[in-house]
């Protein structure tokens, strides 16, 4: 089983938070701006790269760690790790463009912070409370979280 990390940018500004949204296979869905790392790719330039087709936005400053989720999937073997989340908190300029070379970004909006678990929580396979956590100001950065996936 391939192991596949993941960069996802929390992106607060003015009460608001940026999510993207992506063509589904029946219907539209809310997601963190962010995605696979890339074979010899840093953590910080998977974040830039991803922000960039993802929403057309430079991230500014320094991005820091703001938690990790640590994904394991049951296999017939037991227990296996299929990769980390790692979510890096980040301020971001420019305009809204897209360049998603995947085709499945449809738009990024912001949207009221109070609004985005609720819209995350749509995702089945997204834990949406290591977020719930960091938004409330319960977890200090860097906290490591483990959550099951199908």
């Amino acid at each position: 089983m391939s192991r596949q990390n993941t960069v996802l940018a929390l992106v607060r500004s003015q009460g608001k938070f940026l999510l993207v949204k992506h063509h589904g296979p029946e219907e539209s869905a809310w997601w963190l701006p962010g995605g696979v790392v890339e074979p010899g790719e840093t953590l910080l330039e998977a974040l830039l790269r991803e922000m960039l087709e993802e929403t057309g936005l430079h991230i500014t400053g320094q991005p820091y760690l703001a938690f990790v989720v640590e994904l394991q999937r049951e296999t017939g073997q037991g227990l296996q790790e299929a990769g980390f989340g790692f979510h890096f908190a980040c301020e971001v300029s420019g305009q809204f463009q897209f360049a998603d070379p995947d085709g499945l970004v449809q738009s990024a909006h912001w949207v009221d912070e109070a609004e985005v678990v609720p819209l995350l929580s749509a995702q089945i396979w997204y834990d949406c409370e290591p977020l719930r956590r960091w938004l409330s100001g319960e977890a200090g950065a860097g906290a490591v979280y483990t959550t099951r996936i199908k």
